[in-house]
This record gives structure tokens, C-alpha cells and sequence, in this order.
């Protein structure tokens, strides 16, 4: 019989006092027993999500900065990082990242931890890691979370214009994932363009990371076999005219996510802790660029040690008027297949038992 993980939620708003916060985070640390994922001496990677530019919805760094406090307390040595992208950012490649990351806060001076991007200066700085898994015998990881003798894992929810859900599994097996693992990953999600909304901009083929994309006189065509699904075009078209293909290109992306999170679950038994916060949940996930707006009230942060666990502890926390926060944002997405998959596969369980701290 699968025994129930168990997890903490502790209620606060994104406007509470910053300094009474950080003080309930401490406090939250040791309640839910991560002390136990540290030894002393370890390198500990505290993986974040910077955000994009102008993104005023991402995780402020002096949520973290308690976090980096109680690691450096038992005696780890951590760093803060994430990894570079697919699309055309600031962020695809670790100078720019790092510009804003310090920009958004991320400072030693702010926080009491370097930054660190895990996979190197393009994110060719990678370990392939064995899981033998229904589609994927190794993954492709930054390796420095394979380095790091620890992780505790900062997870921001929200929703994802290709999973429905990004949450916990979409940090670690997006989040944790080298370039090329990103890259299958994304390959099996590819758009398509409406020839009665385009308008032949051109935006859509000047963001395209791999050039897929020829505008024509009166519309623009995608190029299936060089498109590689980062789902740029979908973020940057203002007419509506590129759309996601509602197939199975989903729930493939949502396998691949949870896979790739089994191949750090799997090389971090033991060695992992999970903060999730539920608060600005927006739309869209943090790579968006720009300004984005909440579409639940906050509720607060769940620790524990199960990613599976927590993030079906999201979709039943942030049922609203009959739409959890992924129905919600994509309800043309299944994104149960993420929990369904990861389950499955040994990444954790659904089964959980939670339990509100009053700190």
C-alpha cells in the first residue's frame, strides 16, 4: 500500500511583511525536516526562477534569501541557479542571465549565496544521467545540479501555455534540464499558424530561435521538420493567428518533462527538498516577458519532499469555481498526464497528506 507524502502549507500574501515572511519560511525549513536533505560541506543548489524581463510575478529574492540562511546554518555551502533557454532572451545564454538575475535581486549582497547558471555560458555544460524509461533510455542535465551534493528546489505555480501546469515537475524537468534535453523535450510540441489571422508581421520569424519560420505575402508558414516546439512564436504573435496543436504534442511534452525529473529524483534520492509557492499565480509561467497578472488570490508555500505530491496538492488547493489554477489558464490542456506519468514512473505519488502550519 503507497503510504501518503507529507506536506506542509503555510498561508501567507505575496504583501505581507517581508521580514515576518522570512521568519515563517526559517521556521518552515526546519518544520519540515530539511536539515535531513543537508550534510555539512555540501554544495546545495537552490534552483530558482529569475523571471523574464520586465516580469514583476516571479518569486522576489527575499523569499529565498531565508531559505540560503538555514542551508548556510547546518553547514552547506549554497549557490543559486537555473539554466538557459531555447527561445531568443536575455536568459538563453548565462551573461545575460545573470545581468537579470542581479537586476531582479539575486545579488550576494541581497541574498548570501553566488549565482551560479547550471549549465553553462549556452547550456552545452551537461551530464547525461541513466533512467531507462519508456522514452528515453539516459537524459540530458545541467550538470551542476548532478554535481551538487543537495538541492532544494524553489518552485513558483502557475499555469503553461504547453503543460497546463508548471509547476514543481516542470522546475525540475524542464528547469533542470541541459539545452539539448530541453530540446527533446520541446520537439514533440510544435504550433501551427492560422492563414486567415496572419497578418505576415514577421514577428513570429524574427523570434524563432532555429528560422522555421517564412513569411509569405499574406501569411507565414512553419516549418514542421526544423521547428523545435519552444513555443516562442505562440508568445510573441498579437493577432492570435499561431496556436498550439491540442493533440498529443501535449501529453508527449508532459512525459518527457516528468522522465527528465525522474533522472534528478533519481541521482538525488534522499538529497532533495521542495518549497512551492502559490502566489501571483499567473496564466503563463515566468518565462513570459512583461508585466502579468494574477488569476487566483494567493494562498502561500508548500514544503515537502514529493514534487508528484505537491503539485497535485496545488490542483486541489486552487479549485475555483469548479477550475483548478491549470483549467484555468489552458483548459484545452490535460494537464493530469504530468501527474498521472510521473506517478507511474517513480518520479513520487499523488497521495498526500497535508497538514497547515500556523507559525
Amino acid at each position: 500500500m503507497i503510504q501518503p507524502s507529507p506536506l506542509l502549507l503555510m498561508r501567507f500574501q505575496a504583501n505581507d511583511p517581508i521580514a515576518q515572511t522570512q521568519e515563517r519560511l526559517r521556521q518552515l525549513f526546519t518544520a519540515a525536516g530539511f536539515e535531513q536533505v543537508l550534510e555539512a560541506q555540501d554544495y546545495t543548489a537552490v534552483k530558482v526562477h529569475f523571471g523574464e524581463e520586465r516580469s514583476i510575478t516571479h518569486l522576489d529574492a527575499q523569499l529565498v534569501k531565508p531559505l540560503v540562511d538555514m542551508i548556510k546554518k547546518a553547514g552547506a555551502r549554497p549557490f543559486i541557479t537555473d539554466t538557459t533557454v531555447l527561445y531568443k532572451s536575455v536568459r538563453d545564454n548565462a551573461i545575460g542571465h545573470l545581468e537579470l538575475a542581479f537586476q531582479h535581486g539575486y545579488t550576494f549582497d541581497r541574498i548570501g549565496a553566488p549565482v551560479i547558471i547550471a549549465d553553462g555560458i549556452v547550456g552545452r555544460n551537461e551530464t547525461e544521467l541513466e533512467i531507462n524509461a519508456p522514452l528515453n533510455r539516459k537524459v540530458a542535465l545541467a550538470t551542476e545540479f548532478v554535481t551538487a551534493n543537495s538541492i532544494i528546489v524553489v518552485s513558483h505555480a502557475t499555469g503553461h501555455l504547453n503543460a497546463g501546469l508548471g509547476a514543481t515537475l516542470k522546475n525540475l524537468g524542464m528547469g533542470m534540464a541541459s539545452r539539448r534535453g530541453k530540446l527533446v523535450q520541446h520537439s514533440v510540441s510544435k504550433p501551427t499558424i492560422s492563414a486567415k489571422k496572419c497578418t505576415a508581421c514577421g514577428v513570429c520569424a524574427r523570434w524563432c530561435p532555429v528560422n522555421c519560420i517564412s513569411v509569405g505575402a499574406e501569411y507565414a508558414v512553419i516549418n514542421d521538420s526544423r521547428c523545435i516546439g519552444c513555443g516562442e512564436c505562440l508568445t510573441v504573435c498579437r493577432f492570435g493567428a499561431v496556436r498550439n496543436r491540442w493533440d498529443s504534442s501535449s501529453a508527449l511534452l508532459q512525459k518527457q518533462i516528468a522522465e527528465h525529473a525522474l533522472g534528478i529524483v533519481s541521482n538525488k534520492r534522499g538529497r532533495l527538498g521542495y518549497f512551492t509557492f502559490l502566489i501571483n499565480m499567473t496564466k503563463d509561467c515566468d518565462c513570459l516577458t512583461g508585466v502579468q497578472r494574477p488569476i487566483l488570490p494567493d494562498i502561500g508555500v508548500i514544503a515537502g519532499r514529493d514534487p508528484v505530491a505537491i503539485d497535485q496538492a496545488i490542483i486541489d488547493l486552487t479549485s475555483h469555481n469548479g477550475q483548478n489554477l491549470a483549467q484555468l489558464a489552458y483548459p484545452n490542456i490535460d494537464y493530469r498526464v504530468q501527474l498521472e506519468y510521473a506517478e507511474k514512473i517513480g518520479v513520487g505519488t499523488r497521495q498526500y497528506q497535508l497538514n497547515e502550519v500556523t507559525f
